[in-house]
C-alpha cells in the first residue's frame, strides 16, 4: 500500500511539474535567468446536494420557486442540461464523482463495505499536489472519510449540518484562514435526502390547503409504511404533498447557496472562483412504483443530475449545452479549467471542450446499481437517445418515462449493438482496483440508519 501511494505520489507531482512548466520563462540572452511568476490559479468550490432532481429546480424548468439562487447562478454559468450518474447511490456516485471512475473500476461501495483505493486518484489529490489548500465539509453516512473521501483533504469534516446552510457557514470559516494558497473546497449536503423536515414557511407556500393525514415531516418509517401499502396514499394529494416536502427541503438548501454566493461576493472571491453544482443522484415519486427512494433502479429519475458550471469572470454565461454529459467528466473539468494536467487515470472529459468548436463525440454514460460482493452488478449505457439495461432497450425519444421496452426494429438492434460495444470497451478499458474492505464506525452506522441505509 505504501509503494501505491508513493508511486501515485510521484506521478501527481510529475503532472504538477508539467503544468508549471508553462508559466516559467527563462531568458536565453546569457548574462540573467528572468524567472516568470505563473499566473494565480482560479479558486475552485465544488458543491453537491444529494438526492436532488433537475426537474426541480427552476433553471430546468421547474413551476416551482424552488431555487431562485441557483437559478440567478445559473444566468452567469454553463447550464449543463442532460447529466447523467454513474450510480443512483451516494458513495458509489461520489467515488466516481471524486476519481473520474467507473463504479465498475473503483470499487467503492456501500453494499460491500469498501473503500477508494488509496492507490486511486481523487481530484482532491491533484488540487492538493498542485499547491491548493483543500476541505470538504459532509454529511457523513456514506461520505464518510472511512470510505475513501478524503484522500487528498487537509480538512474533512463530517457529519456538518443537517441543513445546508449550517455547511456553508462551517465552509466560510475555513475561508476565513489567512492562508494565500487558492483552494477547493466540497461542500456536501444530505437536506433533499429523507427524512424531509421541510421549513414551514416554504411547506404553506408549496402544498397550501392540504387537508390530508401526512405529516409535514416525512420519515423513513412512514415513506416505508407507503411503499409497502399499509397507509393509504392518495396519489394525487398525498404525492403532491410529498412532493412539497421534499421541495421545501430543495428551497432551504438554496437559502444556504445564497449565503455562500453573497460571502463570495463581499469578499471579493467570486470572480475568481470556479463553481460547480450538482448531485449524486435523483428520487423516486411514482415513475415506476415507489415512492421517496433511490439506489434501486436505473432509470432517469435516479440517474439524472443537475449540472451548473460558474467559471471564473462568468465565461460562457448563460450557455446551455443539451449534449449529454457524465459525472465522471466533472474531475478533468476542474483541473483542466484550473490550468493542470489531469492524471492519466482520469477517463472523463474536460467539458469546456463543448463550449468551443471543437467536434466531441457524443459521451456515453454508464450506470452502476450498488450490489452485494460477489455480484458484478445491473448495468445501465445510453446516449442521449438510447438507453441499454442489462440487454434491454429503451428509446427515450419515445419513450422518456421508460414505461416500456423499445420495439424491436432495424435501428432499435443496431443501436443496441453499438451500446453493448460501447459498455465492453469501457469496462475493458482499464483493471479494476482491488478491493479494500472497511468497517464502518458505530457513528457512521447511525448516520447510514438514520438515512434509511441500514434497516
Amino acid at each position: 500500500m505504501v509503494k501505491a501511494r508513493q508511486i501515485k505520489g510521484r506521478l501527481l507531482l510529475a503532472n504538477v511539474v508539467v503544468a508549471l512548466a508553462g508559466g516559467l520563462l527563462i531568458s536565453c540572452a546569457g548574462e540573467q535567468k528572468a524567472l516568470r511568476e505563473p499566473p494565480r490559479r482560479p479558486n475552485v468550490i465544488l458543491i453537491s446536494i444529494d438526492t436532488l432532481r433537475p426537474d426541480h429546480l427552476g433553471c430546468y424548468g421547474y413551476d416551482r420557486e424552488t431555487s431562485p439562487s441557483l437559478d440567478a447562478l445559473c444566468e452567469e454559468a454553463v447550464v449543463f442540461e442532460e447529466t447523467i450518474a454513474q450510480a443512483p447511490s451516494t458513495l458509489h456516485s461520489h467515488a466516481s464523482m471524486f476519481t473520474s471512475l467507473l463504479p465498475h473500476h473503483h470499487q467503492a461501495t456501500w453494499a460491500a463495505k469498501t473503500r477508494i483505493p488509496e492507490a486511486a486518484v481523487t481530484v482532491a489529490e491533484v488540487f492538493q499536489q498542485a499547491g491548493y489548500r483543500t476541505a470538504a465539509f459532509t454529511g457523513g453516512g456514506q461520505m464518510d472519510r472511512v470510505f475513501g473521501l478524503d484522500q487528498g483533504f487537509e480538512v474533512f469534516e463530517q457529519p456538518v449540518s443537517q441543513r445546508f446552510e449550517g455547511t456553508v457557514w462551517k465552509g466560510v470559516e475555513w475561508l476565513e484562514s489567512d492562508d494565500p494558497r487558492p483552494f477547493f473546497l466540497f461542500l456536501h449536503s444530505y437536506e433533499a435526502h429523507l427524512s424531509y423536515t421541510p421549513r414551514p414557511e416554504y411547506m404553506a407556500v408549496f402544498d397550501e390547503g392540504y387537508s390530508g393525514d401526512l405529516p409535514d415531516e416525512i420519515d423513513l418509517e412512514l415513506i416505508d409504511r407507503i411503499n409497502e401499502g399499509e397507509i393509504e396514499f392518495d396519489l394525487d394529494s398525498d404525492l403532491r404533498h410529498l412532493i412539497a416536502a421534499y421541495d421545501s427541503e430543495i428551497r432551504s438548501a438554496d437559502d444556504g447557496l445564497a449565503n455562500l454566493l453573497w460571502y463570495l461576493r463581499e469578499h471579493d472571491l467570486y470572480d475568481e472562483t470556479l463553481i460547480v453544482f450538482t448531485s449524486d443522484h435523483g428520487e423516486e415519486f411514482g415513475e415506476h412504483g415507489k415512492f421517496g427512494l433511490h439506489s434501486h433502479t436505473l432509470f432517469d429519475e435516479l440517474l439524472r443530475v443537475p449540472l451548473v458550471v460558474k467559471f471564473p469572470g462568468s465565461e460562457h454565461a448563460g450557455t446551455r449545452v443539451g449534449q449529454q454529459v457524465r459525472s465522471i467528466d466533472i474531475p478533468a473539468t476542474l483541473v483542466m479549467a484550473a490550468g493542470i494536467q489531469a492524471p492519466d487515470q482520469f477517463t472523463g472529459t474536460d467539458l469546456r471542450q463543448l463550449l468551443s468548436s471543437q467536434q466531441v463525440d457524443e459521451l456515453v454514460a454508464i450506470s452502476r446499481l450498488d450490489s452485494p460482493p460477489g455480484q458484478r452488478g445491473k448495468t445501465s449505457a445510453r446516449t442521449r437517445r438510447w438507453k441499454l439495461v442489462q440487454g434491454e432497450l429503451h428509446d427515450l425519444l419515445h419513450d422518456p418515462g421508460e414505461q416500456w421496452y423499445a420495439s424491436p426494429s432495424a435501428e432499435s438492434a443496431a443501436e443496441g449493438e453499438i451500446l453493448e460495444e460501447a459498455l465492453r470497451q469501457a469496462l475493458e478499458a482499464r483493471e479494476a482496483f482491488p478491493l479494500e474492505v472497511v468497517a464502518p464506525s458505530d457513528s457512521t452506522l447511525d448516520e447510514l440508519r438514520a438515512l434509511g441505509y441500514i434497516q
